[in-house]
């Protein structure tokens, strides 16, 4: 099974036969026939619950009791916990150095494997491998609503409760408008164009939007709720400072870390990057769209 996303490819292939590959229909609309050209492979194998954890290697990165990323001799093992399937991993990967090539295993029984079918795309898996993979130079995750807007492409970006999911329903009302997610958003440089380009990802927020379209960055917005539309320009060092809080760099990585620093400081060199003060009410999207017309009229030289 071939998960793409922003041109990104993540194959998974059960390592014994017979096994049945599934996913939610979050992901159904990101699946790819066959591989990309830029993709990575994982061969699970299923184990049985209570045989002893993988190898340990250094911790370099954890949250909590979700996900570890350790690094080993060989690369890096990326593991998943809950405590409803005990103390060891339900999921153990081991990574090549650059996340091309992964194996590992999962329990049966658990959230990846039960009865004889795989559901390869469960939380946090695939997100945190994308999130891995783009930190080798090929674009930033960031915590944004993406839209596509009669062939612009737009990004409001904001923390948790900021008003992404209410800006998702309020766009999602306005003709010609396409929601790429209301939660999480690939950019990535655009060579053909010498710009930049958001993509939408299976990984929604509360408003539920999800589309595997991409879409032309004209505009970046940071969400702040407040009692009047009103757009405020920010400074270059500002703007970086901004998108790196509502970004989600590889922050075990200093390789990676200094990317999505270098990416964003170029991008905002190329983009307005704005506040945007909002009333959650279809005005907001007339405040957007007037500043952008503005832009139009008179491009700012940053």
């Amino acid at each position: 099974m071939v998960l793409e996303v922003a041109g990104i490819g993540l194959e998974v292939k059960p390592a014994e036969a017979g096994i049945r590959l599934v996913t939610d229909a979050a992901h159904e609309a990101f699946l790819a026939p066959d591989p990309c050209g830029d993709c990575a492979t994982v061969v699970l194998a299923p184990v049985m619950s209570g045989r002893p954890g993988p190898k340990r290697g250094r911790t370099v990165f954890e949250t909590g009791t979700v996900w570890r990323l350790e690094e080993t001799s060989e690369g890096q093992l990326l593991t998943l916990r809950s405590p409803l399937y005990g103390n060891e991993p339900y999921l153990a990967v081991e990574f090549d150095p650059d996340y091309g090539i992964g194996r590992g295993e999962t329990i049966e029984g658990g959230p990846h494997l039960l009865a004889g079918t795989m559901h390869p795309f469960v939380y946090p898996f695939d997100e945190v491998v994308y999130l891995a993979r783009l930190s080798r130079g090929r674009g930033v995750l960031v915590h944004g609503c993406g839209i596509l807007h009669e062939g612009r492409g737009i990004l409001l970006l904001g923390t948790s409760g900021a008003g992404k999911s209410t800006s998702a329903r309020l766009w999602a009302g306005r003709p010609g408008a396409t929601i790429l997610s209301d939660d999480r958003i690939v950019v990535r440089a655009d060579a053909a164009s010498g710009g930049y380009r958001i993509y939408g990802t299976p990984w929604h927020g509360d408003a539920g939007y999800e589309s595997p379209v991409s879409a032309p960055l004209d505009a970046v917005f940071v969400l702040e709720q407040a009692p009047r539309n009103r757009v405020i320009d920010l400074t270059s060092a500002a703007a970086v400072s901004q998108m790196m809080v509502r970004a989600f760099p590889a922050m075990w990585d200093r390789r990676g870390l200094e990317f999505a620093v270098r990416f964003l400081s170029q991008m905002t060199a190329h983009l307005p990057v704005r506040r945007l003060q909002f009333l959650p009410e279809t005005s907001m999207t007339d405040c957007v769209i007037e500043a952008m017309a503005r832009d139009a009229v008179s491009p700012e030289v940053r």
